[in-house]
């Protein structure tokens, strides 16, 4: 949220979709992180499922942000 919130303070397109970059980069850091805890026994695996369910829509909601930038 923070990396979108800042490439929107940019006032560009380019910075903006930099940033959505950035925020999926993030992300994929997340779900690095959920399948150490998975591993590491600190989330049960519905839990993880759950989890990284939510983080794959985020991807998909981003990936179409990152497009809808796409200079026209």
């Amino acid at each position: 949220m923070s990396n979108i919130a800042e490439g929107f303070g940019r006032y560009g397109r380019v910075e903006m979709r930099r940033f959505v970059t950035i925020a999926r980069g993030s992300l994929a850091e997340l779900q690095s992180q959920l399948y150490l805890a998975r591993d590491l026994a600190y989330l049960s695996d519905a839990d993880h499922q759950s989890l990284n369910a939510r983080c794959l829509e985020l991807n998909r909601m981003l990936a179409s942000l990152f497009t809808s930038l796409a200079p026209s």
